[in-house]
């Protein structure tokens, strides 16, 4: 969706990298407070819901979501998103989360062909 988006926009991806970034970034912490809103509303709190969810793990998960659907267009997203979001994703900081999610991911990159 974000794709038919920018190619519509008509806009350079690469003059703009850092907009592009900021956007995935405020996509991916919104899907967040929205999983930790509705953790909190009175239906979950009375089914005895819990949300544990820790902010860098959503985001770890989701810039990983983005790098992996992204890069089925390589000639739009290679030279810019993506370096920056690989990047991001090998800090060191992040080598927990990568071996944390391992299975997950293995899970979730088996049906991204299907896209």
């Amino acid at each position: 969706k974000m794709h038919h988006y920018i190619m519509s926009w008509g806009t350079d991806v690469a003059k703009n990298k850092k907009f592009f970034n900021n956007i995935i970034r405020q996509v991916i912490r919104y899907t967040y407070t929205s999983i930790r809103h509705q953790s909190c509303n009175k239906v979950a709190r009375d089914s005895g819901g819990v949300c544990d969810l820790q902010a860098c793990s959503v985001l770890w998960l989701g810039m990983h979501a983005f790098r992996t659907v992204l890069s089925k267009k390589p000639a739009v997203y290679g030279g810019t998103i993506l370096r920056s979001l690989q990047f991001q994703l090998s800090l060191h900081h992040n080598k927990p989360l990568k071996h944390r999610f391992k299975k997950v991911v293995k899970e979730g990159v088996k049906d991204v062909p299907a896209l």
